[in-house]
């Protein structure tokens, strides 16, 4: 254990944030700051597993939570970083706004000129993770993303997540050589290396709401204006959803989708998700076929095949938006 002590800024009127500085905070001067927006959700094993990374003491932790009003927890990642040795902050906010404004905020508190974005519920599949991304940050002259991908190494097993995990296999387990052949549609805001000139030319539009779509619309407006590299530095998903949660972020997700599609026309209408939606609101009997594959999702079925009922399902909803 290294320490337990932290500065701390009590939110105010002028300061809706409460601020937490771990021993190392101050005086560090980080090669690479690691931003992760939080909400209800435990960062412990997060920050344990960025201090074990190599060269892990270079980068700076900033814990963004986004309005959970949890104490216990924030009480606990609070420990957790005075037991490591690297700089951590964690900022707590009175109101939940989002995870697109809640990036923005975390951003706003980072001090390197690259800025790696993660989500609370990721972790590295590699020890040389963050070493990784600081060899790429030599390599790298001008402003940029670097995409590291995305894995279920160690996501549970279980089978109450076999569709969140299906799905996931199939539309977000990518790699590199495949993503770079349409950069901007694979980015991933969940494990992305970004240059803080270009977060300062394009933030994350705080009018997307809740979950879903802001990171794809970040993506596809960065890529006209900067250049986007992927490699093959990933990390895992740890959250998956079961079917009921996951169902319920994608009925939420609706006017996300409409919303980037709408600021978006071309890269929209090129994805299969986008024209089965377009489909769908010609259908005359849409809401019996939204029904049929909510029923189809939730039967006993081999898990591609649910899979695939998912997806139309997802399109019918997402036909109510657009």
């Amino acid at each position: 254990m290294y320490a337990t002590k932290f500065s701390f800024e009590p939110a105010n009127e002028n300061s809706p944030e409460s601020v937490h500085d771990s021993v190392f905070w101050q005086g560090a001067a980080p090669r690479l700051s690691v931003c992760v927006p939080s909400y209800r959700h435990d960062c412990s094993d997060l920050i344990d597993a960025l201090a074990r990374c190599k060269q892990g003491s270079l980068a700076e932790l900033i814990i963004y939570d986004d309005g959970s009003q949890d104490h216990t927890t924030l009480a606990k990642m609070q420990y957790q970083a005075g037991c490591v040795r690297m700089a951590v902050r964690i900022v707590s906010h009175g109101m939940n706004r989002g995870r697109a404004a809640a990036r923005n905020a975390a951003i706003a508190h980072a001090r390197s000129e690259w800025v790696l974005l993660l989500d609370a519920d990721m972790s590295p599949d590699s020890g040389d993770f963050i070493s990784n991304y600081l060899d790429v940050t030599e390599r790298l002259d001008d402003p940029a993303v670097v995409v590291g991908g995305y894995s279920l190494r160690f996501a549970s097993p279980s089978k109450k997540f076999a569709l969140h995990r299906w799905q996931a296999e199939t539309s977000e387990c990518i790699d590199a050589a495949k993503r770079n052949q349409a950069p901007g549609r694979y980015v991933f805001s969940s494990n992305v290396l970004v240059h803080k000139a270009v977060l300062e030319a394009c933030p994350f539009d705080e009018k997307f709401e809740g979950w879903g779509w802001e990171d794809t619309d970040w993506g596809l407006s960065v890529e006209g204006q900067f250049p986007i590299h992927h490699i093959d530095n990933p990390a895992t998903h740890l959250g998956l959803d079961d079917d009921k949660s996951l169902m319920g972020k994608y009925a939420r997700s609706g006017a996300n989708f409409a919303r980037m599609a709408e600021r978006h026309p071309e890269a929209a209408s090129a994805m299969p998700l986008y024209k089965a939606a377009k489909t769908a609101r010609g259908l005359p009997l849409r809401f019996v076929f939204k029904g049929m594959a909510r029923l189809l999702v939730r039967l006993p079925l081999p898990v591609a095949l649910r899979g695939r009922a998912l997806k139309a399902w997802r399109a019918l909803v997402y036909a109510e938006a657009i």
